[in-house]
């Protein structure tokens, strides 16, 4: 399970350059967030681990990126969680990927949300705005990012009194959607908006039939976590990063 859906996560947050080297996915994406610009050990290994590490922590370095691991209790070779440890790697942002079956939703009707099967100008506008994401070169590396995206997508925009406060989108591979960038701008928070946004999302995906959903949620974040407890969705397994501290 835990294979399928990082491949299913993978595909809706696409990097821009991927390498394959010996059963890991190594992602580059100019460093625009963790998942898109780390190392994903999903696939069998038969090269010594650190003779490994060694190639991918040259390959980010030529990148100008800091080496960067997303784990799992399935990454392989056994035993690289200790390993990246005892090379000075440090753990954070563990974050749990949650399912819901869409048999067991409960659907809502949202109101002030606009549904659109691409991400238009208007979208891309809220979600730079609503993510406080600034600067040209950042904003392009997420379009970029959202345009490699292969498949349907849903994106919902939430406005309130013509004014665009959050903002999100599914994408469909498959029999499964998965839930991204869910986001609702700081000074309307606390509203409902947010589900709002998913109901908007999930409310199309099951009229296409779509069997299950799944999402990835920072643990600690109590918010979201609420919400995405309230809507349904159960914790599958957890993953966290490796970060090389100099």
């Amino acid at each position: 399970m835990i294979r399928k859906m990082e491949e299913l996560a993978m595909n809706a947050w696409p990097a821009l350059q991927t390498k394959h080297y010996d059963g890991w996915v190594l992602r580059f994406a100019d460093g625009y967030t963790r998942r898109a610009n780390a190392v994903i050990p999903i696939y069998e290994s038969t090269i010594l681990l650190d003779k490994k590490i060694d190639f991918c922590e040259k390959e980010y370095a030529s990148h100008n990126l800091p080496t960067l691991f997303k784990l799992t209790a399935e990454s392989t070779p056994e035993g690289i969680d200790t390993r990246l440890e005892e090379r000075g790697y440090v753990r954070d942002n563990v974050a749990a990927l949650r399912i819901l079956d869409l048999g067991q939703y409960v659907r809502n009707e949202s109101q002030g949300v606009t549904i659109e099967s691409q991400f238009s100008n208007e979208w891309l506008e809220g979600f730079f705005y609503c993510s406080n994401i600034v600067g040209e070169k950042t904003q392009l590396t997420a379009k970029r990012i959202l345009d490699n995206i292969l498949g349907a997508v849903i994106c919902v925009t939430k406005q309130v009194e013509g004014k665009v406060v959050g903002c999100g989108y599914g994408a469909v591979e498959r029999d499964y959607i998965g839930i991204f960038d869910i986001v609702v701008d700081k000074d309307f928070r606390g509203n409902g908006y947010g589900k709002d946004i998913m109901n908007g999302i999930l409310g199309p995906a099951l009229q296409r039939k779509i069997r299950t959903a799944y999402l990835q949620v920072a643990v600690g974040n109590t918010p979201a976590e609420k919400l995405y407890d309230k809507i349904g969705f159960k914790e599958e397994y957890r993953y966290w990063y490796r970060r090389l501290e100099k």
